[in-house]
């Protein structure tokens, strides 16, 4: 596996992995969003240069903010998923930031445990942030001193 920096040209695969692994996934316009100057994305690419994975980041002064992470569902309980947190963050400080942000669905368990083991805690709750049709769930916000 190899992590490479993402480029506009990859956002055909991002949404193709976003929808299969995701239940509420980004829309196209959230990807074409999400070049511009603060933002910064990187890929994951198996041996055969297919992307299984990535991350979509935010840098502002030196506050850092994941927007998306997400492994292609036959990819994932491999560790992919925390090597890309792993990289976001060292990513991050290299770039000067000091504390690093998310929010994560109340009910992704599973990422909740991932980002609590590589040191985010919680640090607040957005009550029915996340809409879907006449659904709503709470955003967990977690954070990490880089």
């Amino acid at each position: 596996m190899k992590i490479e920096l993402l480029s506009q040209h990859d956002i055909t695969r991002l949404l193709q992995i976003e929808q299969q692994a995701n239940p509420y996934p980004w829309q196209l316009s959230a990807f074409e969003s999400s070049f511009g100057d603060s933002y910064f994305g990187y890929k994951l690419l198996d041996d055969n240069a297919v992307l299984q994975g990535f991350y979509i980041a935010q840098l502002i002064l030196e506050q850092l903010e994941l927007f998306n992470i997400c492994v292609a569902p036959d990819m994932q309980g491999k560790g992919y998923g925390k090597a890309l947190l792993q990289h976001f963050l060292c990513e991050g400080a290299s770039r000067g930031a000091t504390e690093a942000f998310l929010e994560v669905r109340s009910s992704n368990d599973s990422a909740i445990a991932l980002y609590e083991k590589c040191g985010f805690s919680i640090n607040g709750i957005r009550k029915n942030y996340y809409v879907y049709g006449e659904n709503k769930a709470d955003a967990i916000l977690m954070a990490v001193i880089l």
